[in-house]
């Protein structure tokens, strides 16, 4: 095995004099402002200094703004559902200037969903507005797919708002400028400015006020 290693380890050497790692990370930049001017053709508004990653997946893209120098991480998914089941909904989702969205998001909006400026997130983050249902007895012996799509309200996420990995920020809530939200964290409730938060669901944990 130990020669084996040290053939293999000499032929990814040299081949690593013609495509380096950070040759790759220069050419997945140059893969990804292609694919923005592409994908920006289904968008409703996205500034040219803003990045969206490949494999993006987009639903309802003239219900979405971006705005300048933001980035959206690989293989994200940003749905915008103007009907369902018969439902009519008009939905929303606005993301501001410099903001850093990680790879794997899901944000999803049959109301509206805004995001200020400045929001860095981690990855496989979860931010919607809706949900399959309204938790009623009536509706657990219907299919989750069928049933009828709710919304408790519009979500604001305002400016300098840090969201840890796979944190999700649940409809009807705003979470105030500055907060940082942990990992893992369920927010299902307005969350003040200048906060730390964390659990399932999240509570305050720290104010810096």
């Amino acid at each position: 095995m130990a020669i084996k290693y040290r053939i293999l380890k000499f032929i990814t050497r040299l081949f690593h004099t013609v495509y380096s790692y950070d040759f790759s990370i220069k050419l997945k930049g140059k893969i990804d402002r292609l694919y923005t001017v592409w994908i920006s053709n289904n968008i409703k508004k996205i500034d040219y200094s803003s990045l969206i990653g490949k494999d993006c997946f987009l639903n309802g893209g003239q219900y979405i703004e971006i705005g300048k120098n933001s980035v959206i991480g690989r293989h994200g998914v940003l749905t915008c559902w103007d009907s369902y089941q018969g439902e009519s909904f008009t939905p929303s989702i606005i993301i501001g200037d410099n903001c850093s969205i990680g790879e794997f998001c899901h944000i999803t909006s049959t109301n509206s969903i805004t995001i200020g400026n400045g929001v860095l997130t981690g990855r496989r983050i979860t931010i919607t507005d809706n949900s399959h249902g309204g938790s009623y007895r009536v509706e657990m012996d219907i299919l989750p797919i069928n049933r009828r799509i709710c919304s408790k309200g519009p979500v604001v996420i305002e400016d300098n708002v840090w969201i840890g990995d796979k944190a999700c920020i649940m409809a009807g809530v705003r979470v105030g400028k500055g907060t940082i939200i942990a990992a893992n964290a369920v927010v299902t409730k307005d969350v003040p400015a200048y906060s730390l938060v964390a659990g399932i669901p999240a509570k305050v944990i720290k104010n810096f006020n």
